[in-house]
């Protein structure tokens, strides 16, 4: 008993710390939603100083913003006189905002009512080596400046014992058998050696903002219990301290406090929901080719050995038992957080809801999710999500009906390189999404298209290409192509060349900017590097088609989806 009390004195007190500001509301309280109505959307605007006209048409902006319906990367191109402008898109407090200015410099921004950002080149330049955060030739201004200050200062406060705090966090291990006690000796004593940085950093920086700290911190911190207690049931005490947390943030910290609070309901043994091919069976807007894999799943449901086809005839099946799987898991979690929760946090979480990747997936959830939610600000926030699917889901479907003869990609112009590996390099620039999909459409008539979109300093992306490769070359008399989309953001056109050549990866490659890369994730709803697609032979985008490329294991799975 010493123990668990020990602990849990831990764990309260760790929620001791600077009170917010008189006034300030969390995005759970009810009050919210008037103050949502009254405020205006933040405002960021910057400058660069000291800039060639050269340096101004080759600078790109890219910058992620921190949302509850996910991360979201836009770009935006300097003016003549270098200002620019970020474009956010609602009226909610304290944005976090994750900024690359070309290769210049990297950031974290808050936005809660008015920043304007001013970089001076030469200085940023003189520096030589990678800068983020905080630099000489960086200024944070306006009413939001001195939050700005505050919070890239804390970034780089004792950063390398912060960063050995967070590997350590890593370090832990789930338990098959998570026991409240446990889990706090685990974390809590790392997150008390946090609040003591925190704590020093607070005294030799006075600032209103401190309490922002704290809520990060014990928004991380949850985080971690959440995550580690995900396929378990929480003990109650522990779970009514987590339930109490507020957000007041936008922060990557405390929308993954949303999102991992909603994902461990879904985790829970008696949330699990499971979806059959009999369950497909019993919907009533079946295809023909739906209809004849289940009956021949039908006529071999009793012979033994099973089958060898049975598997494809499943697999034929994948994308309807999957959205049926969503829906039935969103339909749970709905009633399951409506039961739980106050109907602002409910509807907060039931926007976690809607996780998946695809546009038309997304799409579906929201139809779902929209006529659960009564909070107004939430309400409005759904809308506009669904109103993009729609919008996305119109361009994609423009972009891909147009027809052409040609066999060849003639209409990106004439290639960078062709290699004896099979090869062929393209660089893009200054072209949208939807005449990127029409082109691409044009050159490929009669041709279904793998889209892979990857980066060269992504991990996961060059640990999928061996496999690609393979399926390229098992797939040499099937109606395909594989064409792969390398962003620019962080690489450049030799180190892609470098890494095409080092892995012998043939098929149809463009090296693309951030603008286009960035409209090609809108449209087809990509988040993260790799992000795949696939547009059947009649030019159709097949929607949740390829999740991961190692799903497919060979020549025959890609021809199940190509039918």
């Amino acid at each position: 008993m010493k123990a668990y009390s020990t602990i849990w004195f831990l764990l309260t007190t760790i929620s001791v710390g600077l009170a917010q500001p008189a006034g300030v509301v969390a995005i759970e309280d009810p009050q919210f939603d008037a103050q949502f109505t009254q405020r205006t959307i933040p405002k960021v605007t910057g400058k660069l100083l000291h800039v060639s006209p050269q340096e101004i048409t080759g600078t790109t902006i890219t910058y992620t913003l921190v949302t509850l319906a996910g991360q979201k990367t836009k770009t935006a191109h300097l003016a003549a006189d270098g200002s620019f402008q970020l474009e956010l898109d609602y009226p909610l407090p304290y944005q976090q905002i994750w900024v690359h200015f070309g290769e210049l410099f990297y950031t974290g921004l808050y936005a809660n009512k008015q920043l304007h950002v001013e970089l001076d080149v030469p200085k940023l330049k003189a520096a030589g080596k990678e800068l983020a955060f905080k630099a000489d030739g960086v200024r944070y201004l306006g009413e939001d400046g001195a939050l700005n200050e505050y919070m890239n200062e804390y970034m780089l406060f004792r950063r390398a014992d912060q960063l050995a705090l967070s590997a350590r966090v890593q370090q832990i291990r789930p338990s098959q058998h998570p026991v409240e006690t446990e889990v706090l000796a685990a974390f809590t004593p790392i997150f008390d050696s946090l609040k003591t940085i925190q704590a020093e950093f607070v005294a030799t920086h006075p600032s209103p903002y401190g309490w922002l700290l704290e809520n990060e911190r014990l928004s991380e911190f949850y985080n971690q219990i959440c995550v580690y207690y995900w396929r378990h049931t929480m003990e109650p005490a522990l779970f009514r301290q987590i339930k109490e947390h507020k957000t007041y943030l936008l922060s990557n910290s405390n929308m993954a406090f949303q999102l991992y609070l909603s994902a461990y309901f879904r985790q829970l043994p008696a949330n699990r929901v499971t979806v059959s091919w009999q369950d497909v069976a019993r919907l009533s807007d079946l295809t023909e080719p739906e209809k004849a894999a289940l009956d021949s799943l039908r006529s071999t449901e009793t012979l033994s050995p099973v089958p060898a086809h049975r598997d494809q005839w499943t697999k034929q099946l994948g994308p309807r038992m999957r959205r049926l799987r969503q829906d039935r898991m969103i339909a749970k979690g709905i009633r399951w957080l409506d039961s739980l929760y106050s109907p602002a946090r409910a509807d907060i979480l039931k926007l976690q809801l809607n996780t998946s990747k695809d546009i038309a997936e997304q799409k579906a959830a929201l139809e779902q999710i929209l006529p659960s939610i009564s909070t107004g600000w939430c309400k409005v926030m759904a809308k506009n999500e669904y109103a993009r699917t729609i919008d996305q889901i119109a361009s994609v479907n423009k972009a891909l009906a147009t027809s052409g003869n040609s066999l060849t990609a003639t209409g990106f112009g004439s290639p960078l390189q062709q290699t004896d590996f099979g090869a062929t390099l393209y660089k893009l620039s200054d072209m949208s999404g939807v005449d990127f999909l029409a082109k691409l459409k044009q050159s490929f008539v009669g041709k279904a298209i793998v889209l892979d979109r990857w980066a060269t300093w992504c991990a996961p992306c060059l640990q999928e290409m061996p496999h690609s490769k393979k399926l390229q070359q098992d797939a040499k008399d099937l109606p395909v192509v594989f064409v792969y989309v390398c962003t620019a953001q962080g690489s450049d056109e030799s180190k892609w060349k470098r890494k095409i050549a080092e892995l012998e990866l043939p098929g149809i490659h463009f090296f693309i900017d951030e603008a286009l890369d960035a409209k090609l994730a809108q449209l087809f709803a990509f988040s993260g590097y790799p992000s795949y697609a696939l547009i059947d032979q009649k030019g159709v985008y097949k929607s949740g088609a390829i999740t991961w490329l190692l799903a497919i294991k060979g020549k025959d799975d890609l021809a199940a989806l190509l039918k």
